[in-house]
């Protein structure tokens, strides 16, 4: 009974400091006057539950923890010093540090001699970031543009920005709202065009997730009981969700056994302009002839769309030395003229290649006058010539000509057979 007197004694104490308390000039504006009515706020409470003033961190699920703050301006946990000396750290995001009634006292003594000059307020700003007072700190800030509207620097750190249109400072919320800007994660701002797309990407990712995840349910199910096995044989049969495109071809070059066969069939399933860079990869890429020639098939009786998306992907890859007989191999089958003189150009090409032996070795050689000397260093590179077996198959299987590796001679006829014809465009005599 006698605490519970000795409480609310101390908290009338409290009370009659709150209603009596008169700033000094350079406090009568509202930032300053709001926080420290707020902090002596939290001291009556602490004061009435007979603590001692510390530092107050409020959390974000309603918890309090009281304490000394060992870093109230950095790093991303704060580490609040109990009574007891324990330690203990909190993620600063879901935290709220109030500073203890003493460091506030503290300044409010500092400040009562000062006055309300620009030179007064920012000393004030100074001494209040070092302490680690930030919102007392841009409460000064406040009254400095209040006096000088031009200090970009206080705008700043109040994070206010310059409207170019009416040369006005605002919040820099009403800023990008004027541009048209929508905020969204982690404090960025996105035009509405650019939250729309963001907005349907997240949503395609959610959806492919959830195919994704179905499709490896349907697939364990192949191997479960009779029940699970006819429910996954029909999904497969009208499976050609899109979706599952990038995923299907992923298990097709990863999963070695009898599946793979069945994930060959599945893509052959999906909507023909959306798979075709996927069967036209696996046909420059794979490895085994048998589903190669199935891609190349595919390809083949496609539609014109698809034939033309593979031929400009194949005359590519006819560039390259490593790619170019695998290009016309599957060129083969898909007869084109457009493509002869490529195919022509394409039928030799050199490399460098370092003959034999280790680097650094003797090389031994005999000399005019008989004798055998030797030479230190690696072997030099030879310039070789290379002749592309499957280019001529198919240059020869599109024409119907086959003049071997012979490059002038194939150019020799294909300018006697498609050049154009010479027309006489003078005019006549009369």
């Amino acid at each position: 009974m006698h605490g519970r007197n000795r409480g609310n004694s101390g908290a009338r104490i409290m009370s009659q400091t709150l209603s009596s308390l008169r700033f000094p000039p350079s406090l009568r504006f509202q930032g300053v006057a709001k926080y420290i009515k707020g902090a002596l706020l939290v001291a009556i409470a602490l004061a009435v539950k007979g603590e001692a003033l510390a530092d107050v961190i409020e959390l974000r699920d309603g918890g309090v923890l009281v304490g000394k703050v060992l870093n109230p301006t950095g790093g991303q946990i704060v580490r609040i010093e109990t009574d007891d000396g324990s330690v203990i750290e909190v993620d600063r995001k879901l935290a709220r540090i109030r500073v203890s009634m003493e460091r506030e006292r503290e300044y409010i003594d500092r400040v009562k001699p000062r006055g309300d000059s620009l030179e007064d307020h920012r000393a004030v700003v100074e001494e209040c970031m070092k302490e680690g007072l930030l919102t007392l700190a841009n409460a000064h800030r406040e009254r400095i543009v209040e006096l000088d509207p031009s200090d970009k620097q206080s705008w700043a750190h109040l994070k206010y920005y310059k409207d170019e249109a009416s040369g006005k400072w605002m919040r820099s919320e009403v800023v990008m709202h004027r541009r048209g800007k929508i905020k969204g994660e982690k404090g960025r701002w996105y035009t509405w065009q650019e939250k729309a797309l963001m907005d349907l990407d997240q949503k395609y990712t959610e959806l492919r997730v959830a195919a994704e995840k179905e499709l490896q349910v349907r697939l364990r199910g192949l191997d479960g009981n009779p029940k699970q096995k006819s429910e996954s044989q029909a999904y497969f049969q009208n499976l050609k969700d899109p979706l599952l495109i990038n995923k299907l071809l992923k298990l097709f070059r990863v999963d070695r056994s009898k599946d793979r066969a069945l994930y060959m069939q599945l893509l052959q399933q999906m909507p023909p302009h959306a798979v075709a860079p996927t069967i036209i990869s696996i046909a420059m890429e794979e490895q085994d002839m048998t589903f190669v020639n199935e891609a190349i098939n595919y390809v083949e009786s496609s539609d014109e769309v698809v034939r033309e998306m593979a031929l400009a992907v194949f005359g590519k890859n006819l560039k390259s030395n490593k790619t170019r007989d695998r290009a016309a191999y599957c060129m083969s089958s898909i007869v084109d003229e457009r493509f002869i003189s490529m195919l022509i150009g394409s039928l030799l090409s050199d490399e460098w290649v370092v003959p034999a032996g280790p680097p650094g070795a003797l090389n031994a050689g005999v000399g005019r006058d008989g004798g055998v000397g030797f030479n230190a260093g690696a072997p030099k590179p030879q310039q070789r010539m290379i002749q592309h077996k499957q280019v001529l198959s198919t240059l020869s299987q599109v024409t119907g000509q086959n003049f071997g590796f012979d490059v002038q001679a194939w150019q020799y006829w294909f300018a006697k057979t498609y050049a154009l014809e010479n027309l006489d465009l003078r005019r006549d005599e009369y």
